[in-house]
């Protein structure tokens, strides 16, 4: 038999198996052609084994150096051919940035006798010399948890993982791409778990849960960019069929580095703009002072999607049956839904751009103006009194009219009389694609059959969609989910959170990246500081 002359390969489930198939040690040690002391000693061995742990091993621990360090992070399968025009690509990206690339491999039990052991896997040559197997901690806000093992089909690799790093984010090796933000106390930076994609061909057993495997199996990598201050990015770099790639504005393929190449749109994170964060717009869209070079005007998107515009603080839901809140609003003198659909006109025509199409995405705080006109009372609001009559006629004329396309956001905005007449407003449930048939019109508020919405939905829709909502980033099955662009602080979110300065970047190709900032604005280690 295949095992007859490497006893010492076998795991201690293994040899019980062949107990359990023989009878006994004796005939266990008969059928493979060796002493039965040989395998009794091999089975000690392998119990002892099985108890073993790798994970305490000391870990790599990488500090920050005077300039910005990188590392490029992936995965690969044993006994299986990779994508070595991807690997090529990585390894001429990594020449060009001066990165360092590290692989992480992992096993595929395919057969009774397969070794689990990372260690002793078989990789192709040109990954060895990349291949790391112990956690590399970068800084103090980043693990790279070279040491997991988890098998690739896996459905969700980051199932109980969220406190295996502790306090800090989290990278594992995984042949599929999955994104989590993990709930920390309010103030803190958030904590992301994420996966790496792999270096390998998909490579399964024909069955169910290989053949799921496979659908979702991602070529990809992560690029970690350390900085001198110890903060860190990590943006994935996905293979197209040819193994070329897109790291925000460079793309590189065939071998070659190419600058100065165009996103096709970026999915901001909910904006609430009359609770903006002055930094992330600063860095975002150029307004106030910018402290670094703005995204919008690098990346140059094609498509610009806006959800959430407003958040409605003067009569939002969340609010408005709370009188101290009401009190506080009339003191500051911000109580004015007019002065907030003035301040939404005012952001979107700073946020156009000649090259990008402004597309605002429908949603649940949007809404909130039309349900504000269904049930208040305008005689117990005089503040708003006017206002509100104005565009309930408005709503109200749209109804005789029988314009049941009639957005009583869109009218108000561009009412406002300020240069937007570009901005294209979509209403819910109005698809919008791009990319090679990204589902761009979902706010994430909306669920299936009357549902909320919930990033799980959107995956098993089978359609690749990019929404919001949620205020978390978060990857899953193809559903991308961006974060927030306004304040961390709310005034209704309390307690732990999820929340991050997210951004979906997609790429021409149909590729993302997920684009995270720092409170000051800072969205990647090249985006250098303006004097």
């Amino acid at each position: 038999m295949d095992n007859a002359n490497r006893p010492d390969e076998l795991s201690y489930d293994e040899i019980m198996a062949l107990y359990d198939k023989h009878g006994s040690e004796r005939k266990a040690a008969k059928a493979m052609g060796i002493p039965r002391t040989t395998l009794q000693k091999r089975k000690y061995d392998a119990y002892n084994e099985r108890f073993t742990t790798q994970r305490m091993r000391t870990s790599i621990r990488i500090q920050p150096g005077e300039k910005t360090m990188r590392f490029i992070l992936t995965s690969a399968q044993d006994s299986t051919a990779i994508h070595s025009e991807f690997l090529t690509n990585l390894e001429v990206y990594a020449d060009f940035c001066d990165a360092q690339i590290m692989v992480a491999g992992y096993t595929y039990n395919k057969g009774l006798f397969e070794d689990h052991s990372k260690q002793s896997g078989v990789y192709p040559s040109t990954v060895l010399p990349y291949l790391v197997e112990d956690r590399i901690v970068f800084g103090d806000t980043l693990t790279f948890c070279a040491e997991m093992n988890i098998l690739p089909t896996a459905v969700n690799p980051l199932s109980g993982m969220q406190t295996y790093t502790g306090p800090m984010s989290g990278i594992i090796p995984h042949a599929k791409v999955q994104l989590e933000s993990i709930p920390t106390q309010k103030g803190e930076r958030p904590k992301i778990m994420q996966t790496t994609g792999t270096l390998s061909l998909p490579n399964y057993v024909q069955k169910k849960a290989g053949q799921k495997a496979e659908h979702y199996h991602e070529v990809s990598a992560v690029i970690v960019e350390l900085l001198p201050d110890g903060r860190h990015f990590v943006r994935h770099l996905h293979a197209d069929r040819d193994g070329s790639f897109q790291d925000l504005d460079i793309l590189v393929s065939n071998g070659d580095v190419e600058f100065d190449q165009r996103v096709e749109g970026i999915t901001w994170g909910d904006i609430h703009w009359e609770k903006h964060d002055k930094n992330i717009a600063a860095a975002c869209w150029g307004m106030f002072k910018p402290t670094c070079e703005v995204m919008i005007d690098v990346l140059k998107p094609k498509y610009s999607f806006i959800h959430d515009i407003i958040d409605f603080m003067p009569r939002n839901h969340h609010n408005i049956k709370d009188p101290h809140f009401r009190f506080e609003m009339y003191t500051k003198g911000t109580d004015s839904v007019e002065e907030t659909i003035d301040a939404a006109a005012y952001f979107l025509e700073e946020v156009q751009r000649p090259f990008s199409k402004t597309v605002v995405v429908e949603s649940n705080h949007d809404l909130a103006l039309l349900k504000w006109l269904k049930t208040a009372d305008y005689r117990e609001d005089p503040v708003n009194a006017r206002y509100f009559l104005e565009l309930q006629t408005e709503v109200y004329r749209a109804i005789e009219a029988q314009d049941s396309s009639f957005s009583i956001l869109e009218y108000a905005i561009t009412a406002a009389f300020y240069d937007i007449e570009d901005a294209l407003f979509l209403r819910e449930d109005q698809s919008y694609l791009i990319a090679n048939g990204i589902e761009c019109g979902m706010h994430g508020h909306l669920g299936a059959n009357g549902a909320r919405g919930h990033i799980g939905q959107y995956a098993r829709s089978g359609r690749r969609s990019n929404s919001a909502h949620t205020h978390s980033a978060a990857i899953k099955d193809g559903a991308w989910c961006a974060g927030v662009s306004g304040s961390m602080e709310m005034g209704y979110n309390k307690g732990l959170s999820s929340w991050s300065h997210s951004h979906i970047v997609t790429y021409p190709n149909g590729k993302r990246a997920m684009i995270t900032q720092y409170d000051d604005g800072l969205w990647c280690a090249d985006a250098v500081v303006v004097n």
